[in-house]
């Protein structure tokens, strides 16, 4: 029995795609070569007992780290209407050629991937500036982030009517200069570099920080067991702003403060000429991993 119209346009359509759907194939397998390359470096550079590479990373799992690229890649188009341009990638080429720490490493990687520089900005440097700019457009996404900022708003409503709120980490900074001599806890660069973020509350605005760590954590301990003392010099002069200007008696609460990470609230306990005591709360925003997670798997064809 013959096959009808429809079956033929069927049929026709399929054949039609089959070069799309066989280029998109060599476009994966492409792209998890290339990846391949660049994790066989980072893993010949791990010390301590291990896996083989092979063992350590599987088809399969290259093939995520691919999918979630193209995935993340496709959000940000979808969701932001930012296309990664050929300029953003040239910019991140260059900024890893300035300021690599490991030279070595880079060279390496660069020569696993045929010293072709086309591979290098499309295998290396475009995942790179996608999650980036796609974790920027997150963290100051005010519409996803709306119901953690009114919970911060209500209860900062709430302290300032004096009512009892939970929760909640001490923290007292010194307001006297440093003495002489006295130095600060060595600290990894990466935990101690700021990451703009947007403030708001109400008419009041200002660039906050991600220091997030420095800021909530207590008094450390020095040396014989004596609590190290905490300066406000030593934090970002922005932050300094806004804790100096907002909390000037016991009793004051800050603004709502947004960072990459969250929202905050101070509400001070004890204000001196020498202390600054204060009551932090801290509103978690939705990780970016989680959001991504609920995106649909739809993702643009390499």
């Amino acid at each position: 029995m013959g096959m009808n119209r429809a079956g033929i346009m069927a049929v026709l359509l399929l054949l039609a795609e089959l070069p799309k759907v066989r280029a998109a194939g060599e476009e994966l397998a492409q792209r998890m070569g290339d990846r391949a390359a660049i994790e066989r470096v980072y893993h010949e550079h791990r010390t301590g007992a291990k896996l083989s590479f092979e063992e350590a990373m599987p088809a399969a799992v290259l093939e995520k780290l691919v999918s979630d690229d193209l995935r993340k890649e496709a959000v940000l188009a979808r969701v932001y209407g930012v296309k990664v341009t050929g300029e953003m990638i040239e910019k991140e080429v260059r900024r890893m050629d300035e300021t690599t720490r490991a030279p070595e490493m880079l060279g390496e990687i660069k020569r696993a991937l045929g010293n072709d520089p086309d591979r290098f900005a499309r295998a290396m440097a475009r995942p790179i500036v996608v999650e980036r700019v796609l974790r920027e457009k997150y963290e100051n996404d005010d519409a996803l982030h709306a119901p953690q900022r009114r919970m911060a708003e209500e209860v900062r409503e709430r302290l300032k009517a004096g009512q009892k709120v939970e929760g909640g980490e001490e923290v007292t900074w010194e307001l006297t200069a440093r003495p002489a001599g006295e130095v600060t806890d060595e600290r990894p660069a990466a935990a101690t570099a700021p990451v703009k973020s947007t403030a708001k509350s109400g008419s009041y605005s200002v660039e906050a920080t991600a220091q997030i760590a420095e800021l909530l954590s207590g008094p450390g301990q020095g040396g014989e067991g004596k609590a190290e003392k905490r300066y406000m010099e030593d934090m970002d002069p922005r932050m300094q702003k806004i804790l100096r200007s907002q909390l000037r008696q016991a009793g004051d609460v800050s603004a709502v403060i947004e960072t990459p990470a969250g929202f905050l609230l101070f509400e001070a306990k004890v204000k001196t000429e020498l202390i600054l005591a204060v009551r932090s709360l801290t509103f978690p925003k939705r990780s970016c991993g989680e959001w991504l997670a609920m995106q649909p798997e739809a993702v643009e064809k390499p």
